[in-house]
């Protein structure tokens, strides 16, 4: 009796042994994946009208780990002003089959790029975020049209030539696009007053919650050179467009509520556009 008693206790040892093996192997190797591909691995069933949700944990899994000299060749003469505003170890960059499995579901799910950019799962972990280059942009501009305040590539006024986007860094509580030049345009999708913006260089602006819990995008600001002071983007009639926010309605419809200053703050409501396949693919 007291040696089987005994034989059961070694038992019992070899293995908590090998449960704690295990475990340090498990840590080891989640401490691999961006913060919220570890919450998946954690927790891999997900409710099941998280439907979008679970194409977005697909997204994160598939990024790739971007290098110092990556990201300095993407952001050139801005890269010392997006090195504050990131740690450059912990961006990454994704293939453009995950961004079209994204942007399809999030087009059958009429998701607008408002509420895509400002997504908890893609905005809320400190320990990733994403890169899309020029040549990832270009891609994504040949098939969706994101009806976003930054397009992709736009006209300018003076000339008619073509204003790009080089580069979109989304996550942190952050996004930051830059474009290849400064420029006036004129936009299709929000066409107030005069419907002219100023484009600058670089536009940074906050990923997060007002007081309220309302997500959306705030302190939107522009640079017009590295060395410039950052200024409220302009919009029309000279107005600064401070913030982009996430809204219901009185009747409970979803609307994307602006507040600009001019001659103080004032609040715009305005339908969202849902983000959409081009050419009728």
């Amino acid at each position: 009796m007291i040696l089987n008693f005994f034989k059961l206790c070694k038992i019992i040892k070899y293995l908590v042994v090998i449960f704690i093996i295990c475990g340090d192997f498990y840590s080891g190797f989640s401490q691999n994946l961006p913060a919220y591909a570890q919450t998946v691995a954690q927790n891999p069933k997900l409710p099941k009208d998280q439907t979008f949700s679970k194409h977005v944990d697909d997204f994160l899994h598939c990024l790739i780990k971007a290098t110092k000299d990556d990201c300095s060749r993407i952001f050139g003469k801005y890269n010392t002003v997006i090195s504050r505003e990131f740690d450059f170890k912990k961006l990454y960059f994704v293939s453009y089959d995950a961004v079209e499995d994204l942007l399809d579901q999030a087009v059958n799910e009429a998701i607008d790029s408002l509420t895509l950019f400002t997504l908890p799962r893609l905005q809320n972990q400190k320990n990733f975020a994403i890169v899309f280059n020029e040549k990832l942009l270009d891609r994504v501009k040949k098939k969706y049209d994101f009806h976003a305040l930054f397009n992709i590539s736009a006209s300018s006024l003076e000339d008619s030539s073509v204003v790009k986007m080089k580069f979109l860094v989304l996550g942190q509580g952050k996004l930051i696009v830059g474009y290849n030049r400064n420029a006036k345009i004129k936009h299709p999708d929000y066409n107030f007053a005069t419907g002219k913006y100023d484009y600058r260089e670089l536009f940074t602006m906050d990923a997060k919650k007002d007081s309220k819990g309302n997500l959306g995008l705030f302190n939107i600001k522009g640079l017009s050179n590295p060395e410039g002071r950052p200024q409220w983007m302009k919009g029309p009639l000279n107005v600064d467009i401070q913030s982009l926010i996430i809204h219901s309605d009185p009747k409970g419809q979803k609307k994307i509520l602006i507040q600009y200053d001019l001659f103080g703050i004032k609040e715009k409501l305005i339908d969202p556009i849902s983000i959409e396949k081009l050419n009728g693919e």
